[in-house]
């Protein structure tokens, strides 16, 4: 079922408060990898699209198939994932298929490589316009304490469609 494009803002964000929301990507080959972030902006228009706006590390695999693909999707949990989201937040998918080991269902998104999540209550598809590298002041001062390699790099994208289960 596909939505109105802002009916999201709100789930979202608030998951992204109590529990985090899921960000899938994937390879050039389609391999699909999921991790939880917990800092996530979305905005209402950028050119008549809404915007969504993440920040990654440098040093995570999820960081690697950004560059390498270009596009993500913020799936977005309900509560019953808590266990899923936080499982998903403390293993690299570089040594573990997450997927497979939590019994996530990745499915054919509309607009981008990286699949959807079945499980989750809304999928946010996205294309990157822009990534802003560390150093940069868009993140706390506190942020910016740690070292450059260890700072976040701050993805900006265009919401290409929304779909909910």
């Amino acid at each position: 079922m596909t939505i109105q494009s802002y009916d999201y803002l709100d789930l979202a964000l608030n998951m992204a408060e109590q529990i985090g929301v899921l960000l899938v990507t994937c390879d050039h080959q389609g391999n699909p990898n999921v991790m939880t972030i917990g800092w996530l902006l979305l905005g209402r228009s950028y050119y008549k699209r809404p915007v969504a706006v993440i920040a990654v590390r440098p040093a995570t695999y999820t960081y690697r198939l950004l560059d390498m693909v270009g596009e993500f999707v913020i799936a977005v949990p309900t509560s019953d994932l808590a266990n899923t989201v936080a499982y998903c937040g403390t293993r690299s998918g570089q040594d573990v298929n997450k997927f497979a080991v939590t019994s996530l269902t990745p499915v054919l998104s509309k607009h981008v490589a990286p699949p959807s999540i079945q499980e989750c209550s809304i999928n946010i598809e996205c294309r990157i316009y822009h990534k802003q590298s560390p150093p940069h002041q868009l993140l706390t001062p506190d942020h910016r304490k740690a070292p450059i390699s260890e700072q976040h790099t701050i993805y900006f994208a265009e919401v290409l469609g929304v779909s909910k289960s």
